[in-house]
């Protein structure tokens, strides 16, 4: 009798809420298992979707802005949508142009030159013309521009709006506190870092120098609110990344700094082995070091110093970065490889025919890649 009452028990129908559990815990374990496929899975090849013909200036350079397409060379700048449709169009005579992108701002700058251009989205918004070489400059997001200039024993630092008007200007006589390399503008326009190698003494020593153009700089003498000396280090790049953070890449260390109206240090990251190069985003900085014994390590950190992943590498590589999707790009102009955020090798391909770029697209496997003559678009495979 109770075997029976257990065989009817059995033989229930399964209730509503019991099967909205099977079929939340399935859902769930069907999102993890893509999620984890979308992680470690590799691709070996590509099939072509759609390709459009191009003409190729010499010596042009290509990279994503706000989901569009911008080409630049000596001769001039185009933007288009990924269909080749035309948003505009910019000449100009440069001998070594560089670019710098905050938001939807774009500074297109002849490094060594006179000659600047702010751009945005829809166009031309001003144009800067110095009266000295430029040694680097940046954009901020409300289209501000720094302009590091020098000559002979003096640096020269002007702040620009977006319409090419000095809004503020200073000098840095190298024999006080040294030779200034490199500057970073904030999002905001209203900081500005600039790192400094004074080797006045015979010995190495760098410094970096925090500005504020707000109301916590109108307080400070010369607006300077932060100032840090490092012997026996040569900082050759500094930038400002994601909210308040700054950062500077020395040749043996890499120091975050926090709260850039009262700058503080957040991290201090010492490198193991000889940098060979760094590159970072707004959110990830890597390093690849060179052992005594030869071995190439690539290692990626958050700006917290906290390693995502690091592991030996052979690709041989003129290039290394990190795409849109936080994805680390190695290329040599032919082979092309890919990393995921935790290592993963996720695309590996040799392009006989050589490669200027490649821009993820609408899903994790879509792709541009721009090539010689033409740009396709592909799906990993």
């Amino acid at each position: 009798m109770e075997e029976l009452q257990q065989l009817e028990k059995m033989n229930q129908p399964i209730s509503k809420e019991t099967r909205r559990i099977l079929l939340a815990v399935v859902v769930v374990v069907l999102v993890i298992a893509y999620f984890l496929y979308r992680i470690f899975v590799s691709f070996e090849d590509y099939e072509v979707s759609n390709t459009i013909t191009k003409e190729d200036a010499e010596q042009t350079s290509y990279m994503d802005f706000m989901d569009n397409l911008l080409s630049y060379s000596r001769d001039g700048a185009f933007y288009t949508d990924y269909s080749g449709n035309l948003i505009w169009n910019e000449t100009y005579e440069m001998s070594n142009p560089k670019i710098e992108i905050c938001d939807d701002k774009l500074l297109l700058y002849d490094k060594s030159g006179t000659q600047a251009l702010i751009q945005s989205v829809t166009g031309n918004l001003g144009t800067i013309s110095t009266t000295l070489p430029i040694v680097e400059a940046d954009v901020a997001g409300n289209g501000n521009v720094a302009v590091l200039m020098q000559e002979g024993n003096t640096g020269y630092l002007n702040l620009y709006s977006s319409e090419g008007k000095v809004l503020a200007s200073g000098e840095v006589h190298t024999e006080n506190t040294g030779y200034p390399i490199s500057l970073a503008l904030s999002s905001d326009g209203e900081n500005m870092m600039v790192s400094l190698i004074n080797l006045n003494d015979g010995d190495v020593k760098s410094t970096v120098v925090f500005y504020n153009f707000g109301s916590a700089g109108d307080k400070q003498e010369n607006n300077i609110v932060g100032n840090f000396s490092y012997s026996n280090l040569v900082i050759p790049e500094v930038d400002y990344v994601d909210g308040d953070d700054a950062i500077a890449f020395g040749d043996n260390e890499i120091i975050v700094f926090s709260n850039t109206k009262e700058p503080k240090v957040k991290t201090e990251h010492f490198l193991s082995g000889e940098m060979k190069c760094v590159f970072h985003n707004d959110k990830y900085y890597g390093v690849v070091t060179s052992s005594e014994d030869g071995t190439n390590t690539l290692g990626v950190y958050n700006m917290k110093g906290k390693r995502r992943f690091e592991k030996a590498i052979e690709d041989v590589y003129t290039k290394i970065s990190f795409t849109k999707t936080n994805e680390v790009l190695l290329t040599d102009g032919e082979h092309l490889t890919l990393y995921t955020m935790l290592g993963v090798k996720k695309f590996s391909y040799d392009f006989t025919g050589g490669i200027y770029q490649i821009i993820p697209w609408e899903s994790y496997r879509t792709y541009i890649i721009i090539e010689k003559g033409k740009l396709e678009r592909i799906r990993l495979k």
